[in-house]
This record gives structure tokens, C-alpha cells and sequence, in this order.
């Protein structure tokens, strides 16, 4: 309960990570169905048919927690009725008077849930493999616990009981029950801080509007890369943009700022770096290209732009983009060198009417 508590005083402070409310929720869940199950006031039956109820609710709740760091999509309505059905799994053949058969059933199905639960983390590993790791270990070692136990009963062919069962593999049950909570628990804080600092590190480096590079970030990145000949920078400027935020409204200018970036996204790809400078300028960074196809990307960019229809205040617009292009050369040393001659060759395709692509030698449309 007290590992609960405090990964729900860290889920407060930090609501982003929501799978710690899920998972506070399902121990403190499991909490009180293990209550219910070991409770000396009850008989068998009657203990188990409210401890497993309350239980499976439990492990549903921490697969919940789990999806929402996968991303995997599941449909509430489906865990609903999932749960539904293995509670009535589990209790039918207790209420008959098999509690020997429900208990592993409901051992095997928390093994299931457990080991499913592992999976979705593992997803995840790249973001903070020490934790994930730990975490996902925890996970399948507890899931085989429980399968050990459904296994002695079977083994032991124990169908009808009238108390608890306790062995070996009960008692390893329980150990690991202790260690996985607390150990999970912990490792949970852990992972939940790596995805705290990583998301930092993003917001530093990363433009909130577009989800392009900024320009800190791009020209660290090129401060540390080797540059080789046959790379290019292209540098954008959205032609008349203030005017369309003076005319159409800021939150137009923004829906243009963000097609732009996507038109960026999808024409680069993954074959060369895209940012935006800051206010309506962007660069682009071609790897290992001709000076054709360099110029022909920067053509594809400018004419779908001008393909564009935006809503403004005062009706439909259009606008277009002017770019500039610098090649690399054997020569170069720095990027800003290489940067300073697109920025040139930008400036010089506005100065010749804009909505067209200049090379460090010609305009090229």
C-alpha cells in the first residue's frame, strides 16, 4: 500500500505518465483482494469468490497502465467484458465446490495477464533499459510463480479444498508477490524519471509547433557531423508572411507554419534533416545527393506549398516560399559557412520576385 501511495504522489505531480495512476490503482486492488482471500472470518469459497473478483479487476488494471505505455489500443469496452468473463471462469467451479480448480484457473489467468503485461513494457526499452529491463523481469518471474502454483494443484490433483493451499510454491508466490510489488514499484519511479528527462530534452531541441528540429539543435547536430561533398542546405522563407497574420489571423499563419512542416516531412523523408529556424524560416539538410535531385526536392517543396488552400479571416488564401541552396564542397569546413551561402542564395530568389529556387549561381525557377 505504501509503494501505491507514493507512485500515486509522483503520478500528481507529473499527470503525463498516466500508466502510474493505472498501476496504483491495480495494487491498491490487489491490496484488498489479498485481504479478502487470506481474511480468517470467511470460509474458502466465499473468501476466494470476492478475493478473485476483486483481483482480476486488479491485474486488468495494471494491463491498462501498461497499454498506455505501449500505445496499444484496446477498447474499454473489451477489457470490460474480459474481465467479466474470467471472473466468471474463476468462480463457477468454486461456487460447485471445485475451489481447488478455481484457484488455478485464476493462477494461470494472473500468469497470462502478467506476462502480457511484460510484453507491453518491452516496447518500451529503448526509452530507459535499465528500468524496463528490471521491470519486465519482475513481471514474467512473478508470472511463473503463479503458474507453479496452478501446476502443483494439478499435479496434486487437490480439486476441492477447504483451506488456503500452502506449499512450496506458495510460498515462492509469495515472495515474489513481495518483491515484485516493491521492485516494480521502484523501477517504475526510475522509468517514469528517464521519460521526465528524455521528454526535456526533446522540448529543448525539438519546435513546439512544428515537431521539427529548432535552430539550436540542428546547428549542434551539424557542429558535430562530418560534412562531405554531395550534401546540400536548402533554406526556406514563407514569402508575405507576415501579412497573412496580419490579414488572416495568427492562428492561420500557424496552420500554415505547420503544413509547410509537413510538406517538409513528407518530401525529405528520412533522407536528410528538416527544421525550423524560427519564425518563417526553415532550413533543410540533403544527404549525400546529386545537385539535380537537391534542386528538384526544393521544387517539389515550393510547388506543393503554392498547391496549398488555407482559411483565413477573410476567406480562402494561398502562399507561396522562396528558397535557397548552397552545395557542399571539399572546401567546407563548418556548416555555418555552407548555411551563410544558402542564406545568400535565398535573399537573392526574394530580390528576384520571390516563389522561386536559387542556387548559389542561378535561379533556378
Amino acid at each position: 500500500m505504501a509503494v501505491a501511495l507514493t507512485i500515486l504522489t509522483v503520478w500528481y505531480q507529473n499527470r503525463w505518465d498516466r500508466f502510474l495512476l493505472w498501476g496504483c490503482l491495480g495494487m491498491i486492488v490487489l491490496g484488498v483482494g489479498s485481504v479478502f482471500y487470506y481474511s480468517s472470518d470467511l470460509a474458502l469459497a466465499p473468501s476466494s469468490i470476492i478475493a478473485f473478483s476483486v483481483m482480476t479487476c486488479g491485474f486488468m488494471l495494471l494491463l491498462v497502465g501498461a497499454n498506455t505505455v505501449s500505445k496499444i489500443p484496446v477498447p474499454t469496452s473489451l477489457l470490460v467484458v474480459a474481465t467479466a468473463i474470467m471472473t466468471v471462469v474463476i468462480i463457477t467451479p468454486i461456487m460447485m465446490g471445485y475451489a481447488g480448480i478455481g484457484i488455478a484457473i485464476f493462477n494461470i489467468f494472473a500468469a497470462i495477464i502478467l506476462t502480457r503485461i511484460g510484453i507491453a513494457f518491452m516496447s518500451v526499452y529503448q526509452e530507459a533499459p535499465v528500468p524496463v529491463s528490471g521491470m519486465v523481469g519482475l513481471y514474467f518471474l512473478t508470472a511463473v510463480s503463479f503458474v507453479l502454483c496452478a501446476l502443483v494443484i494439478v499435479v496434486e490433483q487437490q480439486w476441492t479444498m477447504r483451506t488456503i493451499p500452502s506449499n512450496w510454491a506458495e510460498d515462492l508466490n509469495a515472495v515474489m508477490a513481495i518483491i515484485g510489488i516493491t521492485g516494480i514499484g521502484a523501477l517504475s519511479l526510475s522509468f517514469t524519471q528517464a521519460r521526465i528527462a528524455k521528454r526535456h530534452a526533446n522540448e529543448a531541441r525539438i519546435d513546439s509547433l512544428t515537431g521539427l528540429l529548432n535552430r539550436r539543435a540542428v546547428f549542434s547536430l551539424l557542429a558535430t557531423t562530418p560534412l562531405k561533398a554531395g550534401d546540400a542546405a536548402i533554406a526556406f522563407d514563407l514569402d508575405g508572411f507576415k501579412a497573412i497574420n496580419d490579414t488572416h489571423g495568427h492562428a492561420a499563419g500557424d496552420r500554415v507554419l505547420e503544413e509547410f512542416a509537413n510538406i517538409l516531412r513528407s518530401l525529405v523523408g528520412e533522407s536528410g534533416l528538416t527544421a525550423r529556424l524560427g519564425g518563417e524560416e526553415f532550413l533543410v539538410v540533403i544527404r549525400d545527393m546529386s545537385n539535380f535531385r537537391a534542386l528538384s526536392i526544393a521544387e517539389a517543396i515550393r510547388d506543393r506549398l503554392s498547391a496549398c488552400s488555407f482559411d483565413g479571416n477573410v476567406g480562402p488564401f494561398q502562399t507561396t516560399t522562396s528558397a535557397g541552396i548552397a552545395f557542399f564542397t571539399l572546401a567546407d569546413r563548418e556548416f555555418d559557412v555552407v548555411f551563410q551561402r544558402a542564406d545568400a542564395a535565398l535573399y537573392r530568389a526574394k530580390g528576384l520576385g520571390r516563389n522561386r529556387v536559387c542556387t548559389e549561381l542561378q535561379v533556378v525557377a
